[in-house]
């Protein structure tokens, strides 16, 4: 009841959101579900929905869910990434939805793989990225596309990158970023796609969500799926300067 009352504080305390767009004042009681997330990205197309692919999640900034990388293809045990496009699958055809780019998240709970959400739109936190640069699929091309009554363009070609992943770096005190230590050869490292860090002076404190975000690493591995170990031994480098207040 106390940790329930503290989330409802929480909640009321931040009427608009960070689009600045006034937020639905209704709660939402959840049940929580334990397990890994993924997500399933699909192309729905004349009453067809195809599966792109299963990207997975990784989760951090506890008590908040803080989103801190996303690898593609997802690592996953035998049957797992099936049975989670076949989740995504039946919801999109539950919600009659077509024409459409999806992103529906979903954890792999040991009863089975449960729906988050059903995002009804490409995916964030440059997971279309990741995508593009393991199958060369272009999942905003392929929005506008069904956008405009055409046939995406959904066949895979050989791009040389077996997997590719997201890291991003998330502060852990409050104050002032004046800079970081040890991110200026991230860009020259092997295999490295993105780079990017807030600028000095922006104002931080401790994640709490998917907009305290300090930066981003991306890369990609060639020949297996351990795209997500080099981006994390490549963050672990990285060491933000913060002023405190």
């Amino acid at each position: 009841e106390v940790a329930l009352a503290r989330a409802y504080r929480d909640l009321d305390g931040f009427p608009v959101n960070a689009r600045g767009q006034r937020r639905v004042t209704s709660v939402l009681l959840e049940e929580l579900l334990e397990g890994p997330e993924v997500s399933v990205e699909t192309v729905s197309f004349a009453g067809t929905a195809h599966v792109v692919g299963v990207t997975d999640k990784s989760i951090g900034g506890a008590p908040a869910f803080v989103e801190t990388g996303h690898m593609f293809p997802a690592r996953l045990a035998p049957g797992q990434a099936e049975a989670a496009a076949d989740t995504a699958l039946a919801a999109l055809k539950g919600l009659g939805l077509d024409q459409v780019v999806a992103h529906t998240e979903i954890k792999l709970t040991p009863d089975g793989p449960r729906v988050v959400e059903v995002n009804p739109r490409p995916a964030g936190n440059r997971i279309t990225e990741l995508v593009r640069h393991v199958t060369g699929i272009d999942l905003a091309a392929a929005c506008v596309d069904v956008a405009l009554g055409r046939a995406p363009e959904l066949g895979p070609r050989a791009t040389g990158v077996d997997s590719a992943a997201i890291g991003f770096l998330l502060p852990e005190e409050e104050g002032v970023l004046e800079g970081f230590d040890g991110a200026e050869a991230l860009e020259e490292c092997p295999g490295v796609l993105e780079v990017q860090f807030a600028k000095a002076g922006t104002a931080v404190r401790p994640a709490d969500s998917n907009n305290t975000y300090l930066g981003h690493v991306m890369a990609a591995d060639p020949e297996g799926g351990a795209a997500r170990e080099r981006v994390e031994a490549l963050l672990s480098a990285v060491g933000p300067r913060v002023a405190r207040r």
